[in-house]
């Protein structure tokens, strides 16, 4: 669940961008928040994943706000989502520096914003999923957050031979199987194995399984999907 928050002084907009968040089962809106005062603290008591942000707030302007949550420690930083009606380059310049996830310019289409907050979550189930991630997941994870559309993100074919192997590999496999002994099997780069595993994983074509041993950290190992 991605908790959210929604600072904006406008109550009905502030009402409405809640119902256009409350619309994906997968956010929960935890507060409504019309000043920065009231936003901060609710961030600073609840620990929110996600801020929607407006800057022009009665006390104190947004960005002003954001630099502030900026300084929490880390782990305690949310995201943040800019929703503003500021169109200047300097306001954008400003919330791209602070590491806005993305930037709305009001009036907006509320399928807009409903299809950032579907990128965002795909963005944010790949960086909390355990394990290390290869180069193709972070190019994928970057370009999410910086609002490409799920869609526009590459994706391999089925019928790659690369995913062919890895795929008779595992069915000749008697249990999970980590990169680098597929790798191995297989005689390709452990990076190659990676990066194949973790779209075949998005696609849930192969399921991913922690395995811990003795010491040391978990190893990610792969099983085809039923």
């Amino acid at each position: 669940m991605i908790r959210t928050l929604i600072i904006e002084d406008d109550f009905r907009v502030a009402e409405i961008n809640s119902a256009y968040v409350s619309k994906d089962p997968d956010f929960e809106v935890i507060g409504l928040a019309h000043s920065a005062a009231t936003g901060y603290q609710m961030v600073i008591e609840q620990k929110p994943d996600l801020v929607l942000l407006d800057l022009y707030l009665p006390d104190e302007h947004g960005l002003e706000l954001f630099a502030r949550l900026q300084q929490l420690p880390r782990g305690s930083k949310p995201d943040v989502f800019v929703i503003t009606a500021a169109r200047d380059s300097q306001s954008l310049k400003d919330a791209i520096q602070l590491g806005a996830a993305t930037y709305i310019v009001k009036p907006f289409n509320g399928h807009e914003l409903i299809e950032r907050l579907r990128t965002y979550k795909a963005a944010h189930k790949r960086l909390n999923t355990a394990g290390e991630v290869s180069q193709s997941e972070v190019d994928a994870t970057v370009a999410l957050m910086r609002g490409s559309k799920l869609s526009d993100l590459p994706k391999s074919g089925t019928s790659n031979p690369t995913t062919n192997s890895i795929i008779n590999c595992l069915k000749e496999s008697t249990g999970a199987m980590s990169a680098s002994e597929i790798a191995d099997a297989l005689r390709i780069s452990r990076a190659t194995a990676q990066r194949y595993l973790a779209q075949m994983a998005d696609r849930k074509a192969v399921i991913l399984e922690l395995q811990y041993g003795t010491a040391g950290r978990p190893i990610n190992k792969y099983r085809l999907a039923k």
